[in-house]
């Protein structure tokens, strides 16, 4: 057994971030974060390897149980360990409320691994834009911990908005942990950027023919019209009007357009309700 890594050296690196204990009779304890249930690793009959174990909080099995390798470097130990401890798994029961609320209010969240690792929720705005909910960064293992809530809006190449913040270190509305508010705000953010830009954000889908579900309000809308309008060429034709030129984001295939007069009072009144959006519900 000389060969094999002490299991108090296991516990030893595996505080203060998770509570590992080796008890009297040689169990390697670990208390899972999410769940506060018990993953107990016992050296086997036959070496090297351990048996492991999901126990509830209480001692009983939880239905889980398997055998992992007992090697003489604590690196493969501590991944099981580390892995299982912060799993999908683990995490998903924690934060069922937060989907329910979410789902109740016509949203499609989903729990999702987040770069650098821990988890965020993630909701397909199907727009090929979509939201990221955390608290800051990632969620916490536990829902109850959770001191605020932090939701972004993202396109394939651009961030958005801040939707939520309620983040007491950013200074936020004082709302806290509260599901009810961060998912009504959600819903009620989502509803105003589908109905203000015809059902396609346009920094993640520019609409480019008039569909369906737009209108005549809509940014959606008045995008199609202007790039359907013909080239510009020489003086305005009636006054009231203007000459634009429209290009690609990176400044590429300009053209321009001339705008009629009642086209340009209609762009001057959704860039109003545009600020008027923006200022409240952030982009």
């Amino acid at each position: 057994m000389n060969s094999l890594v002490s299991l108090s050296a296991v516990a030893a690196e595996l505080r203060p971030d998770l509570d590992a204990q080796v008890s009297e009779d040689g169990q390697l304890v670990v208390i899972l974060p999410s769940s506060l249930d018990q993953l107990v690793l016992t050296p086997g009959r036959t070496a090297p390897r351990l048996l492991w174990q999901h126990r509830t909080f209480l001692g009983s099995m939880a239905g889980s149980a398997g055998y992992v390798g007992w090697p003489a470097d604590t690196t493969p130990l501590l991944r099981f360990i580390w892995a299982y401890a912060f799993s999908q798994q683990q995490m998903a029961p924690q934060y069922q409320p937060v989907l329910a609320a979410l789902r109740g209010r016509g949203l499609d969240p989903e729990l999702i691994s987040a770069e650098g690792g821990g988890f965020q929720l993630y909701v397909d705005l199907k727009d090929s834009t979509w939201l990221l909910i955390a608290a800051d960064e990632t969620l916490p293992p536990r829902l109850e911990q959770v001191s605020g809530w932090h939701v972004e809006h993202y396109s394939p190449e651009d961030h958005i908005a801040v939707v939520y913040d309620s983040m007491p270190k950013h200074g936020g509305p004082g709302a806290g942990p509260d599901v009810t508010l961060m998912a009504d705000s959600v819903a009620r953010y989502v509803s105003a950027v589908m109905a203000r830009y015809g059902g396609r954000h346009p920094m993640g889908f520019p609409t480019r023919h008039r569909e369906e579900h737009t209108a005549p309000s809509t940014v959606a809308w008045l995008l199609a019209e202007l790039a359907g309008l013909p080239r510009h060429r020489g003086e305005l034709a009636a006054p009231g009007g203007a000459a634009f030129t429209i290009a690609d984001r990176d400044g590429s295939n300009p053209v321009t357009v001339e705008v009629p007069a009642a086209l340009v009072g209609r762009i001057s009144s959704l860039l109003l309700s545009e600020i008027t959006a923006c200022r409240t519900y952030g982009g």
